[in-house]
């Protein structure tokens, strides 16, 4: 497992422009500061639609290339391949595997990706480990969802599953799924690494000041906290 420069990650809308100016909010509310990245993620677009030049994300894309946020490409088993022998992986910071990939997937993705790009997976429900061949898991939905998938019916775990995944070997789970500034702080209780998010990062602004705040906190104070003492010191 590399060296994660990131504890935030920001996962874009299914439809609908983005408007770049959302990165000022972020930066205002500490997202930057406390390591954000930014997944590029649509379930009905291809890699090469995601990563086009005039695409509905290249604006967002080349505002966060622009402030150094680690931009990432969030696809399915099958594009690996196609996508290892694109041009445009070279300005990746790195893949997500969505849809619990297998491990033949995640090893697949780790011989094909360059030695430089992290590998993340997408993961749902119950604990199922491998976590030595990604560099990190997104676990969802921690809480109901706020951003709806046609077709795709999306029911929280809660907390305890979270809590299981996050105290498995070398796991570092990013909680997702209808995180805002009341339940943040208790996802980061729970053992998450790191707190990810679609509406959290791309809701109505007002809500995402707010809710960017609570979860920069929220890693900040985790990562601020004393060490455990053991009798006797």
């Amino acid at each position: 497992m590399r060296p994660l420069p990131f504890r935030l990650l920001a996962i874009t809308p299914p439809s609908a422009p983005v408007d770049p100016a959302i990165i000022d909010t972020w930066e205002r509310c500490g997202a930057l500061a406390s390591g954000l990245a930014l997944l590029l993620r649509d379930p009905d677009a291809t890699p090469e639609q995601l990563l086009a030049a005039e695409g509905r994300l290249a604006p967002l894309r080349r505002g966060a290339e622009a402030r150094g946020i680690p931009v990432l490409l969030s696809i399915d088993e099958r594009a690996l391949a196609r996508i290892a022998t694109s041009p445009a992986l070279h300005s990746l910071a790195g893949l997500q595997l969505r849809g619990d990939p297998s491990v033949d997937a995640l090893q697949t993705a780790r011989r094909l990706a360059t030695a430089r790009l992290l590998l993340g997976r997408s993961c749902h429900g119950e604990p199922a480990g491998a976590h030595q061949h990604v560099d990190y898991t997104c676990l969802a939905p921690i809480f109901s969802p706020s951003t709806t998938q046609r077709g795709v019916d999306k029911r929280a775990i809660g907390l305890d599953p979270l809590r299981a995944w996050s105290a498995q070997a070398y796991a570092r789970i990013f909680a997702l799924g209808g995180i805002n500034a009341a339940n943040a702080r208790a996802c980061v209780d729970a053992g998450a690494f790191g707190i990810a998010g679609i509406g959290l990062f791309f809701g109505e602004p007002a809500a995402v000041a707010q809710d960017v705040a609570a979860a920069a906190a929220a890693i900040q104070a985790r990562d601020v906290q004393p060490a455990p003492t053991t009798p006797g010191s």
